[in-house]
């Protein structure tokens, strides 16, 4: 039986999946060019080169950048926890159930351990032996059920917080115009010089505003 999880994964998911960044675009007219195929002798093949694009060194020093911090989301973002309660009972849920059948098959196997087959035919301890091997193959069967099902679930869980922080960083950004929103975690690569750049606070708040009022749309 798989144990309770953590958000740890979820988060390390979320990472990789919600890390978004608005780069500057910037369009570069397309060269001139002249139909350089007429003057290649028959049967050359042209060589077209690769196009480059001219750098813009002050491109970043202009660009507006902001982050925040996944712990933060983890920790203050009511979707989040409860879809983490939810998860939880869900596998304590199918633990005790598992352990009841567990307990119900051990109590049977203990049973046809303690019958006396002296006088049992080949015919009857064929049976017990079936009896038991169909035991453990429903024991086993409802463990692979009960992983596959939280599999799903937590599958579900991140696929829904994924998309609902990817969202609200859109709407988000259309109000305040970053070029670049980073997603950072504590103890990460990725080191934090300006703290006035932080969004954290701002990011939960609006997550959370929003999901009381898609709450409340619900009800």
């Amino acid at each position: 039986m798989s144990k309770n999880t953590t958000l740890l994964l979820i988060v390390w998911n979320v990472v990789l999946s919600a890390l978004i960044a608005w780069g500057l675009v910037r369009s570069t007219p397309a060269a001139e060019h002249t139909d350089d195929a007429a003057l290649l002798p028959e049967g050359a093949e042209q060589v077209v080169p690769d196009p480059i694009v001219p750098r813009d060194p002050g491109a970043l020093k202009e660009a507006r950048i902001a982050y925040f911090y996944m712990d933060s989301i983890q920790k203050k973002y009511e979707l989040i926890n409860e879809k983490d309660k939810r998860f939880r009972a869900e596998g304590q849920r199918l633990e005790n159930s598992l352990k009841n059948e567990m307990a119900k098959a051990q109590a049977r196997y203990d049973e046809l351990m303690k019958k006396d087959h002296t006088y049992s035919t080949q015919a009857d301890v064929a049976k017990d032996e079936q009896e038991l091997q169909g035991l453990m193959a429903k024991i086993q069967g409802q463990q692979a059920k009960s992983e596959e099902q939280l599999g799903r679930m937590e599958a579900e869980m991140l696929t829904e917080i994924t998309a609902e922080l990817k969202d609200y960083l859109e709407v988000f950004n259309k109000e305040n115009g970053f070029d670049y929103i980073f997603s950072v975690q504590n103890g990460g690569q990725v080191w934090v010089g300006n703290k006035d750049l932080d969004i954290s606070d701002a990011l939960v708040a609006g997550l959370n505003a929003r999901y009381h009022a898609t709450k409340g749309t619900k009800k």
